[in-house]
């Protein structure tokens, strides 16, 4: 017996190891071919409107009850209190064209949120929507059904959270579009050099901030602002649902305008931030960082000239992405086996979209995409409609430099996304 038992322990030892070493050696992760018609419930989809353009904006709570996961950091924290974020939507129409902006304060819009974001709000797949993450690391989680993704940062999954999410997103939406009314726009896109935003990895941040607010004659009917630069500021250690500098700077615009601010990321995946000059600590500093923010924006604005909104062009595309594929930091033994590992969760596909109304031109990225990627003429979005990891620029990736360790499809997914600069 006993020599039988180790003919069946020897034989799953030898089993068990040339599975490791096909797992290390043979390629499984392969590039996605053509994209399908729909992805995330979205479709491919071009529109222009000439006409006059009308905006509404609205924000609805986002209630998260004591228990909930947190997002943000690797493995599972969960709130020791109730707390209260936001959803915001800014709704744009110029003749038949229609183009709606969400803001989310949570770490990540996965896919499988927005396709539940675009049932709940009855928009049709071929719609134009941007659904953006502001990226807070202390705000609920749960929103992802993926193993991976729950042990990665995303907290464990909660579906009746992540519905609680979608369904404030839907509600934004609707009564941003019932709210739609004659608008004339204010917008500047410019670099920000005495900004709060640092280089965490050596690479050139984008310190750029770009902001777009629609006024009529009543006021000011919404703001847009878009600044890089990571919401860590509240402590890892806290379990109060926070929504970081972004939360803090949307109140203080929401508080002087009396309507909806939505503040997004741009490219900001290798940009921290600096407290220098600011007091406090945890949300106290996140408050001050995001009244910094807030402060810039609404200068920035002021002697800005009203402009029409005409063109509202709106663009989504639905792309086959690059196979998974490990960091050049990846010891060179194990690269295939992680790259075979990321094969099993990584998306396949992804759908960016791309707004330009009163001059600005905004393109959403599903991921954080660094600030060398980032290009005049065009203010990239990131966290938008998806998560694909970090977005390095190729060059670096190649070299395993920068972010490139926190990258899952290697130095092809800038080009794939068609942000890379050769091809801007």
């Amino acid at each position: 017996m006993k020599i039988a038992g180790k003919r069946v322990l020897g034989f799953f030892l030898v089993a068990a190891g040339a599975t490791l070493v096909f797992f290390l050696a043979v390629p499984l992760a392969r590039p996605a071919g053509s994209a399908p018609q729909e992805v995330n419930g979205r479709t491919a989809v071009r529109l222009q409107g000439d006409a006059p353009v009308f905006a509404g904006a609205a924000r609805v709570p986002i209630e998260i009850p004591a228990g909930a996961p947190l997002a943000g950091y690797a493995g599972f924290r969960s709130a020791s209190a109730p707390g209260m974020l936001q959803a915001r939507a800014l709704a744009l129409r110029g003749g038949s064209a229609q183009a709606i902006l969400v803001s989310l304060e949570t770490l990540l819009v996965p896919g499988e949120l927005e396709a539940e974001v675009l049932r709940r709000a009855g928009l049709p797949p071929g719609s134009c929507l941007l659904l953006a993450a502001t990226h807070t690391h202390s705000g609920p989680g749960g929103t992802w059904k993926s193993l991976a993704a729950e042990v990665g940062g995303n907290g464990r999954y909660d579906p009746a959270l992540r519905d609680s999410i979608a369904q404030s997103a839907a509600d934004a939406i609707r009564l941003a579009v019932g709210a739609l009314r004659l608008a004339r726009f204010h917008a500047v896109s410019e670099r920000w050099s005495g900004g709060p935003a640092v280089a965490r990895s050596g690479g050139p941040i984008e310190g750029r901030l770009t902001a777009l607010q629609a006024r009529d004659d009543l006021g000011v009917i919404g703001t847009l602002v878009v600044y890089g630069m990571h919401p860590t500021v509240v402590p890892r250690g806290s379990r109060t649902p926070s929504g970081d500098w972004p939360s803090a700077a949307a109140r203080v615009i929401e508080h002087r305008t009396e309507a909806t601010a939505l503040i997004l990321q741009g490219a900001g995946g290798d940009a921290t931030w600096d407290r220098a000059g600011l007091a406090g600590d945890g949300p106290a500093l996140a408050d001050a960082l995001g009244v910094r923010v807030a402060e810039e924006a609404m200068r920035a604005l002021a002697p800005t000239p009203a402009v029409g909104g005409a063109p509202l062009r709106c663009e989504v595309r639905l792309l086959a992405l690059p196979a998974a594929r490990a960091s050049e930091r990846i010891p060179w033994p194990l690269r295939r086996g992680v790259s075979n590992l990321l094969a099993l969760f990584a998306d396949p596909y992804a759908a960016v979209a791309r707004l330009g109304v009163a001059g600005l031109d905004l393109e959403g990225v599903p991921g954080e995409p660094v600030g060398a990627l980032s290009r005049e003429g065009v203010q990239l979005v990131g966290l938008a409609d998806g998560y694909l990891g970090y977005v390095e620029e190729p060059r670096r990736a190649a070299a395993g430099e920068g972010e490139s360790a926190r990258t899952y499809y290697g130095p092809g997914l800038a080009n794939a996304l068609g942000i890379a600069g050769e091809d801007r």
